[in-house]
């Protein structure tokens, strides 16, 4: 009787403990990322971009728009700067053509210029920049700048809306979209 008592207890005690550990497990699980939507979009170098040109690594999709400077153009500088030069797409939300006057390549070359006074840390931006309002609505973005951290899945990991200049913060989102610098 007392060896059936013991193999019972044995049996009971495994059976909690496998049953604490899928529930563990399943905290331990990485939720579903929201993917970043599909896009298509010709930039400014005339070439078209698409997600294919960014899959299997992580990058940075900056929300933008032609006429706003700061602070969306120190937020360009401050990500190029900390991240050392990641893929990025910078992505209008103006539903004009030329808003303001603004072509998309008056655009990168004001935001490419921003830092060539004063302090003039000479930084060149290398990334293109295109339309995007559809994929602003998608993603809900509506604040200038807004800056989306997708990991090598095409998952959008970080959404920060707004100015973005701490070398910290852009470090940690783009460490936790899988990113090395």
């Amino acid at each position: 009787m007392q060896k059936e008592l013991l193999v019972g207890a044995v049996a009971a005690c495994l059976l909690a403990l496998a049953w604490i550990g899928g529930i563990f497990d399943s905290v331990r699980d990485e939720p579903e990322l929201e993917p970043f939507p599909e896009f298509s979009t010709v930039a400014d170098d005339g070439l078209t971009y698409s997600n294919s040109d960014y899959a299997g690594a992580p990058y940075v999709v900056i929300f933008s728009a032609e006429w706003c400077d700061s602070p969306c153009h120190s937020t360009m500088h401050a990500i190029n700067s900390t991240l050392n030069g990641p893929p990025i797409i910078v992505l209008s939300t103006d539903p004009a053509d030329n808003p303001q006057g603004i072509s998309l390549a008056e655009w990168h070359d004001r935001s490419n210029s921003y830092d060539d006074d004063g302090d003039d840390l000479g930084q060149t931006l290398d990334f293109p920049f295109a339309k995007g309002i559809e994929l602003a609505e998608e993603v809900e973005i509506s604040s200038r700048p807004s800056v989306v951290f997708v990991n090598s899945d095409g998952g959008i990991v970080e959404i920060h809306k707004g100015g973005l200049s701490d070398s910290g913060e852009i470090t940690s989102y783009w460490e936790s979209a899988g990113g090395t610098i």
